[in-house]
C-alpha cells in the first residue's frame, strides 16, 4: 500500500509567542485528519530548550511524523521595519524558501495567533495552478484601493481599516480593483519561490519602499505577489476586524459570504493588536482558545492586569471606541457631501 508523503506545515516563533504558537499548533492537531501525517517546520527565532521541550510536548501527537526546528538568524530581518504588536518573526515566512530543505516543493504556512476549527490539511489539496500562493482577502482592507473596487464605497467606508494599504500602490503600477491579502494562512509554491527570487525581490521591496510599509511583511507579498496569488475561502483566515462592521450591509462583502466568515470560521486569527492572551481581550472565540490553551504544556496559564493598570485599560479602550465613533461620524458626513 503507498505511503502518503507528510503535509509540511511551517510555522515561526520567538519566545514571545511560543505559547500562542502552542495553542495553534494543539488546535491544528485537534481538527486534522485522523489519517494525516504532519512533517513540521519550526522557524525559530531564539526559543531556550525550555520553551522548546514545552511546544514538543503540547505538540505531542503520532501523525507528526518529524519535528525540525530551523534557527533564524534575527540579523537577517533586522533592518526591515517593526512597530506595535509585530514581532520580527514575523518576516521569517519570508525566508522560507531559503532556510527549508531542497526537497520541500510547498507548504502551509501559519501565523502563531491562530485557532484552528477545521482540517487544514485540506489545504495542501487544493489544486494551484501557477499561483505563487493561496490565502485568503483580508477583511479589514480588501482591496488595493477599495474606493475604486467596491460600487457602494461610502457604505462601507466607516469601518475599513485603510482605503489604500498599500499607500503607493498606483506608482508601482497595481491596480486598485485587485483584491489585498492577510499573510497570516498561506499555501506557498515553494518551489516557484525559489525559481523567480521571491525571497530576494520582498526583501528589496521593503527595503525601497521602506516610507510607504503599512504591516510589515504583508505589505510586500502583496505588492510582489499581485496578480499571481489564487484566493482561499474567506474562512480560513477569519480576521477580528470581521466584527467591526456591524452587518453585511456595511461589509465589503455578499451577505452569505460576510455571514459564514463571521458565524462559521474555520481558522479565527486574532489579527488585533489585543489577544486572547491579554487580560483585557474580549473576542469571541476567546474562551474556545483558552480551552485549547488547557491541552497545552501551559494548562492553567491566565493573564493578570494589576488593578490600576486594569482601570487604565478600561479607559483607554472607552477613549479608543468613542474616537472611533467619531470618525465614523466624520466620515458618514464627508461620504454624503455635507462638508465642503
Amino acid at each position: 500500500m503507498e505511503t502518503l508523503s507528510p503535509a509540511n506545515i511551517v510555522v515561526a516563533t520567538d519566545e514571545r509567542f511560543a505559547m500562542p504558537l502552542a495553542v495553534t499548533l494543539r488546535s491544528l492537531l485537534e481538527t486534522a485528519d485522523p489519517g494525516g501525517r504532519i512533517r513540521l517546520f519550526i522557524l525559530d527565532g531564539g526559543l531556550t530548550d525550555e520553551t522548546r521541550q514545552r511546544l514538543a510536548r503540547s505538540c505531542a501527537d503520532s501523525r507528526i511524523v518529524e519535528i525540525c526546528w530551523l534557527p533564524i538568524d534575527a540579523t537577517t530581518v533586522g533592518e526591515l521595519p517593526v512597530s506595535g504588536h509585530f514581532s520580527p518573526a514575523g518576516y521569517y515566512r519570508i525566508l522560507i524558501p531559503k532556510v527549508l530543505p531542497a526537497d520541500v516543493g510547498r507548504v502551509l504556512y501559519l501565523d502563531g495567533d491562530l485557532l484552528i476549527r477545521r482540517d487544514v490539511l485540506s489545504l495542501l489539496s487544493l489544486e494551484q495552478g501557477d499561483h505563487l500562493c493561496l490565502a485568503a482577502q483580508d477583511s479589514a482592507c480588501p482591496y488595493f484601493d477599495s474606493f475604486a473596487a467596491l460600487d457602494d464605497y461610502r457604505r462601507s467606508a466607516p469601518y475599513i481599516v485603510a482605503r489604500r494599504p498599500v499607500p503607493n500602490a498606483p506608482e508601482l503600477g497595481i491596480e486598485g480593483r485587485q483584491p489585498y491579502f492577510n499573510s497570516g494562512v498561506m499555501v506557498i509554491d515553494v518551489d516557484g519561490w525559489r525559481r523567480e527570487s521571491v525571497c530576494e525581490r520582498l526583501v528589496e521591496c521593503l527595503r525601497v519602499n521602506r516610507d510607504f510599509v503599512r504591516w510589515w511583511d504583508q505589505y510586500a507579498l502583496n505588492v510582489v505577489l499581485a496578480g499571481r496569488w489564487g484566493p482561499l475561502d474567506l474562512r480560513w483566515n477569519q480576521g477580528t476586524h470581521v466584527f467591526q462592521y456591524p452587518s453585511w450591509r456595511q461589509s465589503p462583502f455578499p451577505r452569505e459570504t460576510f455571514e459564514s466568515l463571521r458565524d462559521d470560521p474555520f481558522i479565527v486569527h486574532f489579527s488585533s493588536p489585543v489577544k486572547p492572551w491579554h487580560a483585557e481581550c474580549r473576542h469571541s472565540y476567546r474562551d474556545e482558545w483558552i480551552r485549547h490553551l488547557d491541552r497545552t504544556e501551559w494548562r492553567g496559564w491566565r493573564p493578570t492586569l494589576h488593578p490600576l493598570r486594569r482601570l487604565g485599560k478600561q479607559a483607554y479602550w472607552l477613549l479608543r471606541e468613542r474616537v472611533r465613533r467619531s470618525l465614523r461620524r466624520t466620515q458618514l458626513i464627508l461620504n454624503e457631501g455635507l462638508v465642503r
